[in-house]
């Protein structure tokens, strides 16, 4: 999925010039007078707080702020908590989808906040589609490039990503970034020691090529729960064929994994993605979201047929209809149409 670039707002080119120069100066090496420094200690900028009116905590957090190593895709995280809500204890993560940012993705994540969820807008270096990058390789190629952009391993030809620019990295230091900048907000819960993240309180989701990565991660990792925003991994073309990695074995159970897609979308079919949900655990039962109302039952694939808004504000608005800020739906100005649909899928009581 791509949005048009006026749509994307990034950083100013003078400000991205200066982030990658401080960065590559940092990672080249500690200084040799200061032993133990950290060359990736936090680099220019800072997180900024606002607390909106529906009692929302907001931060937008550029990555070089809580990783000097971060040179790709500088575009700012974003953070939701809750002032009024009880927490749940829960994390929730969304992945944007192919050169889209997480500022495109604010509706779901103040949702989840409302919902008592720790919630997190997480950029990552996504602006080549899995299709793209793997157009004429050996289709391990697809799993083999998201390994690397979730762990920074080495193991792909199709791109480079490095440990520092890697889902895993990006979200560990933002979560010790939040730690050290909100300890009202119990940030440390979502890890594990300084290293790792506590994936089983995490709710991993995301639109299109993140909605796939999504569900990489919980086939890697035990996650409590992950949706796939019009997305079902990776396809080869054909109705019957995806990559080898979508079918293997998830470490999460998968009456955990959920799906929505728009029923007129126009870069991923729908009929393949409820083929391959199903094919991977989803289950059979179909709910029409557009004229069933919650609870929802056990169901876990979710179809819509929805008009979206501003249909002429970016390309592939039923693509993007489903999560996506511009072409979503609302009731008046501010309540998202899908509000029940994102809270049975991703962020649950």
């Amino acid at each position: 999925m791509r949005l048009e670039r006026w749509l994307r707002r990034a950083l100013r080119p003078w400000l991205l010039a200066a982030l990658v120069a401080s960065a590559a100066s940092a990672c080249a090496g500690a200084d040799a007078t200061a032993p133990g420094a950290d060359p990736c200690a936090g680099g220019p900028g800072t997180g900024v707080r606002a607390s909106l009116t529906a009692g929302l905590n907001v931060w937008a957090v550029l990555p070089a702020s809580t990783d000097a190593c971060i040179t790709q895709r500088l575009d700012s995280h974003f953070v939701y908590r809750s002032a009024d809500v009880g927490p749940t204890g829960r994390l929730f993560v969304f992945l944007p989808g192919t050169d889209a940012i997480a500022q495109h993705y604010q509706l779901i994540l103040a949702h989840a906040a409302r919902n008592g969820y720790h919630a997190i807008g997480l950029n990552y270096p996504n602006q080549a589609s899995m299709a793209t990058l793997c157009a004429g390789l050996p289709s391990t190629c697809y799993g083999d490039a998201r390994l690397e952009l979730l762990t920074g391993q080495p193991v792909s030809s199709a791109l480079s990503v490095d440990r520092a620019n890697s889902v895993d990295n990006r979200l560990i230091k933002l979560l010790r970034y939040m730690r050290a900048t909100e300890s009202a907000g119990n940030w440390s819960q979502f890890l594990i020691g300084d290293t790792a993240v506590a994936w089983s309180k995490v709710s991993i989701a995301g639109h299109s090529q993140g909605g796939g990565q999504a569900l990489f991660i919980a086939q890697r990792h035990f996650v409590y729960r992950a949706t796939a925003y019009a997305s079902y991994g990776d396809g080869l073309g054909t109705v019957a064929s995806v990559a080898p990695w979508v079918t293997r074995p998830y470490a999460t159970p998968v009456t955990r994994l959920f799906g929505l897609i728009s029923t007129f979308d126009e870069l991923v079919s729908p009929t393949t993605a409820l083929a391959v949900w199903s094919a991977i655990g989803m289950g059979t039962a179909l709910v029409d979201v557009d004229i069933t109302a919650e609870p929802y039952g056990l169901s876990q694939r979710f179809i819509t047929a929805f008009t979206p808004a501003n249909r002429t504000l970016a390309i592939g608005p039923n693509h993007n209809v489903v999560v996506v800020d511009a072409n979503t739906p609302r009731f008046g100005s501010q309540v998202p149409v899908f509000g029940t649909v994102w809270r049975a899928l991703s962020f649950p009581p």
